[in-house]
């Protein structure tokens, strides 16, 4: 047992999924990629935890054990999550969070952090920048609108498995174990699909605007680290270098060998990340030094 434990948590009329590793030190809250879940980056959290670190990770809207949007049309912009996420936040942690955000995750700090500056004490942001190369936005609008269908389990998880290969990253046997798992849902007819809404889609074709953040970003006050893949082909070095040089507060991280698709496991990585919050966060009651 990792000592997390699953709520759900009422927004309105839906509900969103999230594990909680509970501590008496600050809260850091860990939003992942577009189509992940709350498994995503367990090991992190994990280790977070055993800084003394109250960790929160939620399954977004439309993902994992969390409801879908009732607009699926264009819920799943980054105004429409904001107000989502910001309902989450006052539930289940009232004070400023620390947040650790990975591609949409971490555009989806950027909107809250520049939107409501008081949420937010810190931001970590992995391989994510204020906007996103139209080649990628045409891809992802096209693929996550209709996920293949599988038989088994196995076929899933070699599925996902060729998937981090061919974005060049690697996971153990048993992270590939806990992504597969994480990332299915068992079909109707027996067999295996994503866990996402399809009409997640919908956000690269109907929402622009979340491809153009440089105003909220223009507006973020906390401390920021931007950790950038050295291979990444989402983020730029030019754009990386302009957030820096256009935030005082923040910081530019390349990541040696990293791609965009990364989980955050490596050691090196988490040491950056669980670093720079402690520097951010004192050294109160909790959390080690």
């Amino acid at each position: 047992m990792d000592g997390a434990c699953s709520r759900l948590i009422p927004i309105g009329t839906e509900r969103m999924h999230a594990r909680i590793w509970d501590a008496g030190g600050p809260t850091v809250m860990i939003a992942h990629g577009v189509t992940g879940t709350s498994a995503d980056h367990t090991p992190l959290a994990r280790s977070l935890h055993a800084r003394g670190f109250r960790v929160v990770a939620p399954d977004a809207p439309g993902c994992g054990r969390s409801d879908p949007s009732p607009d699926p049309e264009t819920g799943y912009g980054l105004g429409a999550m904001a107000v989502t996420v910001r309902g989450f936040l006052d539930a289940v942690a009232p004070d400023p969070v620390h947040w650790v955000g990975a591609s949409k995750g971490g555009a989806l700090g950027i909107r809250i952090a520049g939107e409501t500056p008081e949420r937010i004490a810190s931001l970590v942001l992995y391989d994510v920048g204020t906007t996103l190369p139209d080649a990628v936005r045409s891809v992802l609008g096209e693929r996550l609108g209709g996920p293949p269908r599988f038989a088994n389990m196995g076929a899933f998880r070699d599925h996902v498995g060729r998937f981090f290969e061919r974005a060049g990253a690697s996971l153990a046997p048993d992270r590939l174990d806990e992504i597969a798992i994480g990332w299915s849902r068992r079909l109707d007819d027996g067999g295996v699909g994503y866990h996402y809404d399809p009409a997640l889609s919908n956000q690269f074709r109907n929402n622009p605007e979340d491809f153009a953040l440089w105003p909220w970003w223009d507006r973020v006050a906390c401390p920021a680290l931007i950790m950038r893949g050295e291979r990444s082909n989402v983020l730029s070095e030019a754009e990386l270098a302009e957030m820096a040089a256009r935030n005082p507060r923040a910081a530019a991280h390349t990541v040696a060998g990293a791609v965009h698709v990364d989980m955050l496991d490596s050691a090196e990585m988490q040491a950056t990340i669980m670093d720079f919050i402690a520097a951010h966060a004192g050294h109160g009651e909790g959390v080690s030094s």
